[in-house]
């Protein structure tokens, strides 16, 4: 077991303190000097966070060994595999090399140099592993000459949430730094996902007919996709006084009729007007039949095609069902692109015409969508639920969004406001209080109370409480609460370095 330098510290404290409350005299004795020279480290990098700590170095002396620390920032797990070089460059340019082949444990390498002359060192860290490598700058180390060269330290600050990394490994765990960024005011409110103008169609039977087995067994399911002009189905029409199979007929020998009339006028057999006659009655004849869908050149069967490209939503189609004109065989939505409609509290309608977007989360999802454009802003109030809708379009290229899908979001008003802002995440009520927790070292939390400012649903400004730079954590908050209890208790008993 890998034990960690402040708790050690801290057990050593205790246990004299219980010795001492017992009269057990003096068989436990710690040098004040020795335990509180633990020096500790954190460096985050782009891609990693490197955490360690050391006692005072001194030349030529071998020194107990380092736990270092690597967490791998893109996953927030250990860096499992691989080695660690430590190149320390000395005050005369001479390098010392310090390597170890493997972690001990996972995110875990035991280093113990020894140093041969005393100064101050720059420390570079090369990790060399198959989840990454990286090269980590992490500066001055002084090396002391002999233990009476050890400074006097000043009394330290209060102690934070101790956390170790072995816990944040163990769960789901992130954290996010606080930068600046222009985020706007906003307005809570709930919607729906509707399909946009035309990204929904009803296909109905145009004419009577048959469905007839053999030609509609492939024909699309409710899922598929299909292009604008894919056949849905093939009706074979059925007898009446305006039988689509008369009209086609009709058509046929209207088509005859003008092919004729060109020949002749070629010929000058026949009057231009008698040419302009047969072509009128052709296109006025298939104009009626392009009305009603019919394909030029289908013969007696009538294909049903599809009018957008989309997804089949619903298929009332049975074979050999007889269907009449206007009954719905088919509904296809685009999901492509929808639109949010959101329900807007009537005390807020003043603010509408200030509307820039929105942000919002679906049921079933923590995911943030961001709209894409304003659609409309509704004029008038709904005099029984007291709500204005609005309606903002939004790109669904990847189609996670589902046509009404309940959806709980922000209205983006106005000008944004610049200022540190933290993922609001990040964010916790607790106590009436709206706070987070800063990571101010790679085992060390301190809990923050903040005064907010506006948030866009993803990002929200902090006006006091974070500074720009600092980590907070994203995921993983309630656990660090939960160790911020334990260390309380500790405290109690024992000043815990």
């Amino acid at each position: 077991m890998i034990f960690k330098a402040h708790l050690r510290s801290c057990l050593v404290s205790v246990l004299a303190c219980t010795a001492h409350a017992c009269g057990g005299g003096g068989d436990i004795t710690a040098d004040p000097m020795e335990e509180h020279h633990h020096e500790s480290t954190t460096i985050w990098t782009d891609s990693v966070e490197l955490f360690f700590e050391h006692p005072g170095l001194f030349a030529g002396e071998a020194t107990e060994p380092w736990a270092v620390h690597l967490t791998d920032l893109r996953t927030y797990q250990p860096v499992a595999e691989g080695a660690l070089t430590l190149r320390f460059t000395g005050p005369d340019g001479s390098e010392t090399v310090e390597s170890v082949a493997q972690p001990a444990q996972p995110g875990i390498f035991m280093a113990a140099p020894s140093l041969p002359k005393a100064g101050k060192y720059e420390l570079v860290m090369d990790l060399n592993s198959p989840q990454l490598s990286t090269e980590i700058s992490v500066g001055a180390v002084l090396v002391h000459e002999s233990h009476d060269d050890l400074p006097q330290l000043e009394d330290e600050a209060p102690a934070g949430i101790t956390f170790l990394k072995e816990q944040q490994w163990s769960i789901e765990f992130t954290t996010e730094t606080a930068t600046a960024k222009a985020v706007p005011r906003s307005i809570g409110a709930t919607g729906e996902i509707i399909p946009q103008v035309g990204g929904l169609v009803e296909v109905s039977a145009p004419v009577d007919g048959l469905v007839l087995p053999e030609d509609n067994r492939s024909k699309p399911i409710p899922g598929e996709w299909v292009h604008k002009g894919d056949t849905l189905a093939v009706l074979a029409p059925v007898s009446g006084d305006d039988a689509y199979a008369l009209q086609v007929a009709h058509e046929q020998r209207l088509a005859l009729d003008a092919a004729r009339a060109e020949r002749l006028y070629a010929l000058e057999a026949i009057p231009a007007r008698r040419l302009e006659d047969a072509r009128r009655d052709l296109a006025v004849t298939r104009a009626a039949l392009a009305a009603i869908g019919a394909t030029p050149g289908s013969g007696f069967e009538f294909p049903l095609c599809a009018p957008i490209a989309g997804v089949v939503d619903r298929r009332e189609l049975v074979m050999g069902q007889r269907v009449t004109a206007g009954q719905l065989l088919y509904s296809i939505v685009d999901p492509r692109t929808v639109w949010l409609r959101m329900d807007i509290a009537a005390h807020h309608a003043g603010d509408l015409s200030l509307a820039s977007g929105a942000t919002f989360k679906v049921e079933g999802s923590d995911e943030v969508y961001r709209s894409t454009r304003l659609v409309s802003v509704g004029q008038v109030i709904d005099r029984a639920r007291r709500t204005v809708p609005i309606v903002l379009e939004v790109d669904n290229k990847d189609q996670r969004l589902r046509i009404g899908m309940l959806a709980e979001g922000l209205l983006l008003l106005g000008e944004p406001e610049t200022g540190t802002a933290i993922p609001t995440s990040a964010v916790r009520e607790e106590d009436g209080l709206s706070v987070t927790y800063v990571q101010i070292g790679g085992e060390t939390f301190q809990r923050r109370i903040l005064t907010l400012g506006p948030s866009d649903g993803t990002w929200t400004i902090v006006r006091t409480g974070v500074r720009s730079g600092e980590r907070v954590v994203t995921l993983g908050a309630y656990q660090v609460k939960l160790a911020s209890l334990n260390t309380a208790e500790l405290s109690d008993h024992a000043h815990a370095h």
